[in-house]
């Protein structure tokens, strides 16, 4: 059991590269929740928060939603696009027909890697 919820605990959300966290949205903490009762199958978070100093290292966006923790890279067997936006995920970023990063931004967006 999670400190965020049934199934998702904060230190998922770790920065890789500095350990660091802040709050993680409730929004994401929901979709990923929905995403989990969706396959019936743990969810692993590959990717959770990153500092400025992470997010600029891997190549993410200089505004990525990652560094406000309102998003989660997932295993790219885990949800398909269309499941993810129907859990709630805004923005979705793909690899093939699976989803590999959702977030819960303001305006969505989509793309491919």
């Amino acid at each position: 059991m999670g400190d965020l919820s049934a199934h998702f605990d904060s230190n998922e959300f770790r920065c890789k590269h500095c350990r660091g966290i802040v709050p993680i949205s409730p929004a994401l903490i929901a979709c990923l929740e929905a995403i989990r009762a969706g396959t019936g199958k743990p969810l692993v978070v590959v990717s959770g928060y990153r500092c400025p100093a992470h997010n600029k290292a891997v190549g993410g966006a200089s505004a990525s939603q990652h560094l406000f923790v309102t998003a989660a890279d997932i295993p790219p067997i885990r949800a398909t696009a269309a499941a993810a936006a129907r859990c709630g995920a805004r923005g979705i970023g793909t690899r093939g027909p699976w989803a590999v990063h959702v977030d819960v931004r303001a305006t969505p967006a989509t793309w491919a890697y």
